[in-house]
């Protein structure tokens, strides 16, 4: 079962869901608050070939970046989530690569989810922005 979830798209399986609950529930979706969060991981994670193996295969890279967590002695993973500001419900979560930049990728996502949701409302999220 969850190699059929990841080969349909956990992404696009979590919006879907969201969509129809958001409907459902009557939310409201005129705001959206974006933050990312990282994961530290402990453990081989392979380095150099591994790492880009897996970029070229679409799987996601656990590496170094910037740490959150002031331990960049270890890889990690990043999360981003997107929730509505009528409840805090999650509408949008995407798992990335663990070097992933904010700024770089904050616009893309709101992009993303523009075209998935297909909507105009505010979006708040921090600095990075």
């Amino acid at each position: 079962m969850l190699d059929k979830l990841y080969d349909a798209g956990l992404t696009e399986i979590f919006i879907r869901v969201a969509l129809s609950a958001a409907d459902r529930f009557g939310l409201k979706i005129n705001s959206f608050h974006l933050d990312s969060s990282s994961f530290h991981v402990h453990g081989d994670y392979g380095t150099g070939t591994d790492e880009e193996a897996s970029a070229q295969s679409g799987l996601i890279t656990i590496t170094y970046g910037y740490s959150r967590d002031h331990r960049p002695d270890l890889k990690q993973f990043i999360l981003d989530l997107m929730w509505s500001g009528d409840g805090d419900i999650p509408l949008y979560l995407r798992v990335a690569h663990g070097h992933e930049v904010d700024s770089a990728m904050f616009r893309t996502l709101m992009a993303d989810f523009h075209k998935q949701w297909q909507i105009h409302a505010l979006f708040v999220a921090d600095a990075a922005l």
